[in-house]
């Protein structure tokens, strides 16, 4: 990671109870020109409050400009997006999301920051972390280490327009 991690934010993240309704309201209202849909990805190592939680998810991630959006909508299993519908029906802002080097720097960081660590997985090489962040700005703070390739494929969706 260079600089701080403020400067590697990247992506805020949505939690919706109807992802092709989110998917049509950046596209259709805010002009996101595309968002890649993932239908249950198949994330690994999933943790939840420091416990094994296997989970399903749909995903999609789109542009606005520099922004990435991710819209989560959670299918099966306990994790901090079904809490997060639990207590938010309609959806919302759930997270924001920085890009680290060093994904076990990364955790260690934040930890020695004083924020727990909530909600942990993979997808392949990509790892990511939830850290409880919601007393201090109501949201979770995410950060990620992109394999190689998914971040070029995602740098791909970026630039269509």
């Amino acid at each position: 990671m260079t600089g701080t991690l403020a400067q590697n934010v990247f992506q805020i993240g949505f939690v919706v109870p109807d992802i092709h309704k989110g998917m049509a309201f950046f596209k259709d209202k805010l002009g996101v020109p595309e968002f890649l849909f993932l239908e249950d990805p198949g994330l690994e190592d999933e943790t939840y409050l420091g416990k094994p939680a296997p989970l399903t998810v749909h995903l999609a991630f789109g542009w606005c400009g520099d922004t990435q959006i991710e819209l989560i909508q959670p299918i099966a299993g306990v994790s901090t997006y079904s809490k997060f519908l639990d207590h938010n029906p309609q959806g919302g802002m759930h997270h924001y999301c920085a890009e680290v080097g060093n994904y076990a720097q990364g955790v260690k960081d934040m930890e020695s920051r004083g924020f727990p660590l909530v909600q942990s997985g993979r997808h392949n090489e990509t790892r990511f972390a939830y850290f409880d962040t919601t007393g201090v700005i109501g949201a979770l703070t995410e950060i990620v280490y992109l394999q190689p390739e998914e971040k070029a494929f995602m740098q791909t969706l970026k630039h269509k327009k």
